[in-house]
């Protein structure tokens, strides 16, 4: 009974701190959106059903079922982009060296947050990284 108890407990604690983390991953995401876009709302596109939910709680983000009416797009790795050219921010480092969309890239290395954005993809979409995180714009690729 007692191991049944430790088990219990621990698996408690693991689904916890994974929902923690998803609402930590949901909190930096905003963040970085609006170190980009400020004050506007904008409209995002992701299959992730988790972000979904994150994102449709605030007024200033809207979900849109396709990517070509999206103002920006949040991709993970096994998803495709396809044919929509959209600026993009990804969540592992390969896909933001590989991909020509991928304005910045959010991913977690030794249990931190880790942002990167692109200066030369921001510059080509027009876009600008503003206040704290501009510290996280790169000027390689």
């Amino acid at each position: 009974m007692r191991i049944f108890a430790i088990f219990l407990i621990n698996i408690l604690l693991s689904l916890h701190l994974f929902a923690s983390e998803n609402k930590w991953e949901g909190m930096i995401l905003k963040k970085m959106l609006q170190s980009i876009v400020k004050d506007r709302a904008v409209c995002i596109y992701t299959k992730d059903k988790s972000l979904q939910k994150e994102f449709s709680k605030t007024y200033r983000y809207h979900i849109v079922d396709e990517c070509q009416g999206s103002d920006f797009v949040l991709l993970r790795s096994n998803e495709h982009n396809g044919s929509c050219y959209k600026p993009t921010i990804v969540f592992n480092y390969y896909d933001y060296l590989h991909m020509p969309t991928a304005i910045g890239v959010f991913f977690w290395q030794k249990g931190r947050p880790t942002i990167r954005f692109s200066k030369k993809r921001l510059n080509h979409f027009n876009l600008e990284v503003t206040g704290e995180l501009s510290k996280f714009v790169s000027s390689g690729k």
